[in-house]
């Protein structure tokens, strides 16, 4: 059976590279950073890279050079893909009926966009499978 395409949030990033994230977590995290690397039908939104950048910078997690790095790495490791007009739209659309987080909204509007079917992430939100988008969190017990 052929993998569903896939991504990942800005979460799994921040766990996957923060010292101070538990160990159980930074686990999860790594492996899901590692699977996307490694998965042709996995990508990184440009809207979760960016906000994994403002996330350590703005922690002080890391250097604007260590970030800087970071995200270069991440867009190097897999595709990345950004939004249209649309998906703001449907983004707002998403906050305004579903009182979605405005960045929330929008990383799911861009993954309906693009055809990602899961979404792995600790904020699912109202809705579990908005605009289509499967938003699990890898943290939960099954």
């Amino acid at each position: 059976m052929t993998e569903l395409p896939w991504t990942i949030d800005t979460n799994i990033l921040v766990y996957a590279t923060e010292s101070n994230t538990s160990a159980t977590k930074q686990h999860i995290a790594k492996q899901l950073l590692t699977r996307l690397t490694l998965s042709p039908q996995a990508c990184l939104l440009g809207q979760v890279v960016s906000e994994f950048m403002n996330v350590v910078l703005r922690k002080q997690a890391m250097t604007h050079a260590q970030a800087f790095e970071a995200v270069d790495l991440f867009s190097q490791a897999a595709r990345v893909v950004g939004a249209s007009q649309q998906a703001y739209a449907q983004a707002w659309k998403l906050v305004a009926t579903h009182k979605y987080q405005v960045w929330d909204a929008l990383i799911i509007a861009i993954c309906a966009e693009h055809g990602v079917k899961t979404l792995y992430s600790e904020d699912a939100g109202s809705l579990k499978r908005p605009l289509g988008v499967h938003v699990v969190n890898p943290f939960e017990a099954p």
